[in-house]
């Protein structure tokens, strides 16, 4: 899974105003690429002005993470909205992560590879918590994270490849193994079996 960006055009600011007026409006007018006759220079300027100002012209926005959440949370009420937010501090996790360990930056990471950033983040942000932090948000198996990772891939938030699959997401591990079991108790070392009294020496028989 990745972070899925999509090409936008650059913002309308004062720079890109600059550039146009340096380019076309303060031009001599046998450089502007209109007839003279049938627009102005002073019509010109007029014109791209009122149109960057009033965001005729507008870059590309892409859907944000809050508002893909709320459409998200709509349609799929199984997981909490706290729960996305986690997921994808985890992707942001294991990226980082398999970039120390690899020593390059990693552009997509499988399933397995982000619910194994899951469980690492997870023990490193809640503790003995993660069983109740997760129950809490409707997360009860790996399965869960699957369904919420291909919810984000819908909205546009997750990009994917055609090897990713919701089956990468199942039975890859316990939950009660790896959020319980670090923190279970350790059970008493088995006491040695006392040792055996030796036996007594048979009384030696009258005659």
């Amino acid at each position: 899974m990745h972070w899925k960006t999509r090409p936008r055009l650059p913002g309308w600011n004062d720079a890109v105003l600059e550039w146009w007026k340096t380019q076309f409006i303060n031009a001599p007018i046998h450089s502007v690429p209109f007839a003279a006759p049938q627009l102005p220079v002073w019509g010109l300027e007029i014109m791209l002005m009122s149109a960057f100002k009033t965001r005729l012209f507008h870059p590309m926005q892409k859907i944000g993470f809050s508002e893909a959440l709320d459409s998200i949370v709509r349609s799929d009420p199984r997981y909490q909205r706290d729960a996305y937010v986690f997921l994808r501090d985890a992707l942001d996790f294991t990226t980082k992560q398999q970039k120390k360990t690899k020593g390059t930056s990693v552009r997509h990471v499988s399933g397995p590879e982000l619910l194994e950033g899951v469980r690492q983040y997870a023990l490193k942000e809640f503790g003995p918590m993660v069983m109740t932090v997760f129950d809490s948000w409707g997360i009860h198996a790996s399965e869960d994270i699957g369904n919420m990772v291909f919810n984000l891939i819908g909205a546009g938030i997750f990009g994917k490849t055609e090897e990713d699959s919701i089956e990468d997401f199942r039975n890859v591990y316990d939950f009660e193994e790896v959020f319980v079991k670090p923190f279970a108790p350790e059970k008493p070392a088995t006491t040695r079996a006392r040792a055996e009294l030796p036996a007594p020496k048979p009384t030696a028989s009258r005659k």
